[in-house]
Parts: C-alpha cells; structure tokens; sequence
C-alpha cells in the first residue's frame, strides 16, 4: 500500500507546477506568502475556479496551512472535483482508499471519484483503480475490468516514460497486473486487452 502511496504523493507535487502562472495566489506563495495564497485560493474557488480549489487542498494536506481556518483538504479537493479538476477528484480517491483526511477507508467511494478522472483519461486514476481491483478492495471482484485499467495506465505511462512517475507505473511495483493476471485465463486476458482497446478509440 506504501508504495500506492507513493504515486499519490508524487502526483500532488506534481499539480502546483502544472499551472504555477494561472491562478491567483501563486505569485504570493512563489514569495513565501502562504496565507495570503490560501485566501486568494478560497476566494478563486469560490468564484468556480477549480485549480484554486486543488491548490489551497494541497498547502492543507501539506502542512502549509492549518485546516482550522479553511476546513480540511477533502472539503477543497471535493470542490475542485465538483468543477471538473482531474487531480481533484483524485486526490478525494486517494482520501478513501488511504483513510486520509477525516474519512474511513471506503474502496467503494475510492473507486467512485477515481472513476470521475479516469474516463478522462488521467493516468494515475486509470492506475489507482487497477490496485483496488488487484487488492480485492472493492465488489464484485472483476479482474478483467481490474487489468483493463491497468493496461490503460501503462498505454498513458508509455507517452511519458521518461519521467519518474510514468516509468514507476510502467515498472509496476506493487505487481498488480501480475496479481490480476495471475486471477485470470487466457481468454479473460485477452477480453481486457479487447476492452482497452475499444476504450482508447473511443476517446
């Protein structure tokens, strides 16, 4: 599960930077202004600007800001969810699947917000889902629909292997497709592949 992890907080440092020039409050958390950020932040979330809302979600989860004045990460990473962010609704996934931020581990939930993000295509939710399947952490136990997932990930990992999060899903530490396969017959094997395809030339 640590290693689950690990991509997950990989991904949140990664989500600053993605639009570090674009939202209001970066300037002043650039110049070590960290609650002058989190109002400008609450303020731009508020007004429906959902990098807003991931990045004061962020500076809570971290550290930066104390969640005593703006409630906790989950509530900033939902409403980024509700305004169409990937990483948002992600990062409400992870709470679940991990127990993080005030909420009971739940792979259910988990994998419903995971869902939001990985029908648009978003790598590391395409990658979180094939781990809840691996790890039976949601019903009924679907391995085809598990490897189908992953498959997906490592197609999107392909395009940016060269980076350390996309070659470590291509690694595939925790070995959750071995872990499916090892579930499945050649013929379920085969119907994931077909699934994965069919998915891609959809989109």
């Amino acid at each position: 599960m640590k290693q689950t992890l690990w991509v997950i907080v990989i991904i949140g440092i990664l989500a600053i930077p993605a639009t570090c020039s674009s939202t209001p409050g970066d300037a002043a958390l650039r110049g070590g202004h960290a609650e002058a950020a989190a109002n400008l932040y609450a303020k731009g979330a508020d007004l429906g600007d959902p990098e807003a809302a991931l990045k004061l979600g962020l500076l809570i989860s971290d550290g930066t800001i104390a969640d005593s004045k703006y409630g906790t990460a989950l509530k900033w990473y939902s409403r980024a969810c509700d305004l169409g962010s990937l990483p948002g609704c992600h990062n409400v996934g992870v709470a679940y699947q991990e127990a993080k931020h005030g909420v009971s581990k739940d792979g259910q939930k988990a994998y419903e917000y995971y869902l939001k993000s990985a029908q648009r295509g978003y790598m590391q939710s395409q990658y979180n889902i094939a781990s809840l399947y691996s790890d039976k952490e949601i019903k009924p136990v679907n391995d085809v629909e598990g490897y189908k997932w992953l498959l997906l990930s490592q197609q999107s990992a392909q395009r940016c292997k060269d980076k350390p999060l996309c070659a470590w899903i291509l690694r595939d530490p925790p070995n959750h497709g071995a872990k499916l396969k090892s579930r499945m017959s050649e013929s379920e094997i085969k119907e994931a592949e077909e699934l994965a395809r069919l998915w891609t030339e959809t989109k």
